[in-house]
């Protein structure tokens, strides 16, 4: 009879467990599909050259078990690259990268589970997954489809605040040790998150100050105890200060020259961060942080210590990163390393409604501090998608669908500050229960609404980028993998000035193994040398199959196919030789100071001539000077550095090349393989002379050569 009654408590207990975990699965079902929808539109990657290269990392660990770039060894980076390996076992790569998209979708949606997790310490079920759904219903989660680490970065880091959490709660052996392990396995998938080993000693400093020794201890005290402490705890923050900046030099530059742009630029982060969510959430958090005494329990405290931890460590790091770029790359608003703090917003949001504790000292601060935010954070309304800033799309979206301008935008948000402040006001002052859960109710699901129409439009945001990137591609894509097989091939190029199409052809064709360029110009590639006169490079040794030569290249071996700008090549291990060259020619034909023109495979035997056109018909600005260009050629030569030149001049012109001409020269070129070169002086810049113009470049003039026979 006992058997049959704890056999009957156990399934009951099973019962109760699937029932309660029901409607999580539900919400991540329906959070699944609708990632996965986004991820679908998602033709092809646009963040270069992380995704390019964690791509070609994940490869190499599908294949080979280790990880590499471009053939060569690279350490482990992310544990992401092995996550998303498995997807690249399918040869075909626009179906390895839809997996790939995929895995990212079901892996950061997940994090609704260590969220609901993280709330339940604090708050009961139900307001518990409002807080699960919400955290995976936020404008970071249209970074699930993209190649890049947050889609594993944001779970973990999720996982780990909740081990923190339980760890505070109930310090032992194991929860700490998880913690631990958790919080060192979060380093291995992003770096970043190094910052929860702070947070994590901060949280068990705050049980331990808690303990019934420690308060005996601290009742001890005297002021001038108290007035030590507190000197310690400066003197340890200064000598902490010292030794990251001995280790970090971005540490360094930022607290020592930049720290007026750590705090302005910090507080955008937190800006974006909290107009992506609606606002009320952040209020509402800050709002948390402030405790009536009857709740300081040992679950509160450490929700209070892990939250306000949380964000002065993601925010210092966030702060010295942004500083710290702007002296070297761009101002950015970078609300991406904000976003593992977005389920501690709604945890807190959950307790202020649940509870419906609100301080008005506490309510007053929060909402100035949102007011300033909102107010002073720049909306980049020009910059959609913006990928460092997904928060900000809700601004975006008020700007192109209702066409609101700026001002409307800043009031509008200015009123969701004010109108979230007198919901959550309201909640203290409501008397009947009626009231109050109509007052959260609406509260929790303007969030939740306002969040995920910041992640939609986000999404198409990123989409649109996409599909920009990939209307540029040949048609389909991994044309060159169909064209060679699969076999390995060498890409031989010049002038790239716009890396992208270069990086989208790497990514959809890995049958290529190296890269060239000629003129260095190839990102990440290696400049081959010239082993001998004939065009003939080195190393010569590769093996590859096929040759794929870009614009102003031109081979020496049997043409397969041609596909817009591009020349595949047959070698069969052959060395590459090549026909012809130019280099310091843009796509658009423009050369800047110096270009160049080289052919290797000289058949006529008649007397040959070169037509060197340097034309400026294009740049008829009346202020504009002519320029001197001096034209030289001669037999190819191979100089000090291994790299093409003229033997000897056998033939020179200087030119005035003046604005709204051709302005050809004519030269008798040697019978051998010869080569030309054009020095030109000065340039201009073409939105210096015409403000209309928005061209930045340095130019000399359209240059063009035609060899012919006299």
């Amino acid at each position: 009879m006992t058997g049959t009654t704890a056999s009957e408590t156990a399934r009951r207990r099973a019962l109760d467990r699937a029932l309660e975990a029901l409607p999580l699965v539900l919400g991540y079902i329906l959070l699944c599909c609708l990632y996965a929808w986004q991820a679908s539109r998602h033709d092809s990657p646009t963040i270069f050259t992380d995704e390019l290269e964690f791509a070609q990392i994940s490869r190499s660990i599908a294949e080979t078990g280790e990880s590499a770039r471009r053939g060569a060894p690279y350490g482990v980076q992310t544990l992401y690259s092995y996550l998303v390996a498995p997807a690249w076992w399918i040869d075909d790569t626009a179906s390895a990268y839809e997996a790939a998209k995929f895995i990212g979708v079901l892996v950061m949606t997940a994090t609704i589970f260590p969220a609901y997790a993280l709330a339940r310490t604090i708050v009961s079920r139900p307001w518990a997954l409002g807080a699960a759904v919400a955290a995976a219903a936020i404008p970071a989660l249209s970074y699930a489809p993209f190649l890049v680490e947050e889609p594993l970065a944001y779970p973990v880091a999720t996982l780990a605040l909740f081990l923190i959490a339980r760890a505070g709660v109930r310090p032992a052996r194991v929860s700490i040790g998880l913690a631990v392990g958790v919080c060192a396995s979060a380093i291995l998938v992003r770096t970043q998150l190094a910052v929860l080993f702070p947070v994590l000693a901060i949280v068990l400093l705050a049980a331990a100050w808690r303990t019934d020794p420690v308060r005996r201890w601290r009742e001890t005290w005297t002021t001038w105890d108290r007035i030590g402490a507190v000197v310690l705890l400066i003197g340890g923050a200064v000598v902490l200060a010292a030794v990251l900046g001995r280790h970090s030099y971005s540490w360094y530059v930022a607290t020592t020259s930049f720290k007026e742009r750590m705090l302005e630029y910090g507080l955008w982060a937190f800006g974006g961060l909290a107009i992506g969510v609606g606002v009320v959430p952040f209020i509402a958090t800050l709002i948390a942080l402030v405790r009536p005494r009857p709740e300081r329990d040992a679950r509160t405290t450490t929700i209070v210590a892990l939250t306000a931890s949380s964000f002065a460590a993601f925010g210092l790091y966030t702060a010295v990163k942004v500083a710290y770029l702007s002296t070297n790359l761009s101002v950015v608003i970078a609300e991406r390393n904000l976003i593992y703090l977005t389920p501690l917003l709604f945890v807190g949001s959950a307790l202020v409604l649940e509870r419906r504790t609100v301080s008005w000292l506490a309510a007053a601060a929060a909402t100035a501090v949102a007011l300033y935010l909102v107010t002073t954070t720049p909306l980049k309304l020009e910059t959609y998608p913006n990928y460092e800033t997904h928060g900000l799309a809700i601004a975006a979206f008020a700007n192109r669908i209702p066409k609101w301008p700026t001002e409307t935008i800043e009031t509008a948000l200015v009123l969701v500050v004010l109108g979230s402040a007198l919901s959550l006001i309201a909640l203290r002052l409501a008397r009947s229960r009626a009231t109050r859960v109509a007052v959260a109710s609406s509260v929790a699901l303007f969030s939740l609404t306002w969040s995920l129409t910041t992640e939609v439009y986000a999404a198409n945001g990123e989409r649109g980028a996409s599909d920009q990137q990939y209307a540029t591609l040949p048609k389909p894509p991994n044309w060159v993998d169909r064209t060679t097989g699969g076999a390995s091939s060498v890409f031989v190029g010049q002038g790239v000035s716009d890396p992208n199409p270069f990086w989208q052809l790497e990514f959809w064709n890995p049958s290529i193994k190296w890269f060239w360029g000629i003129d260095g110009s190839t990102p990440g590639g290696v400049t081959p040398n010239l082993l001998r006169p004939d065009g003939t490079q080195d190393p010569a040794d590769l093996g590859a199959g096929f040759a794929v030569a870009s614009k102003g290249v031109a081979l020496a071996a049997p043409s397969v196919t041609t596909v817009g700008d591009y020349v595949v090549y047959r070698l069969s291990g052959s060395p590459v030789r090549l026909r012809q060259a130019s280099t310091g020619i843009a796509a658009d034909g423009w050369m800047s100071s110096e270009a160049s023109y080289t052919l290797y495979d000289v058949m006529s035997r008649g007397r040959g001539y070169v037509k060197v056109t340097l034309s400026r018909q294009g740049a008829c600005f009346p202020q504009l000077e002519p320029a001197d260009a001096v034209v030289a050629v001669g037999p190819v030569g191979v100089n000090e550095f291994d790299q093409p030149g003229i033997a000897r001049v056998t033939a020179q012109r200087e030119v005035k090349v003046k604005a709204c001409e051709p302005n050809p020269v004519v030269l008798p070129v040697p019978p051998q393989p010869w080569r030309v070169e054009v020095s030109l002086d000065p340039t201009f810049v073409p939105r210096e002379l015409d403000p209309s113009q928005g061209d930045a470049r340095q130019l000399g003039a359209v240059v063009g050569f035609e060899p012919f026979v006299g």
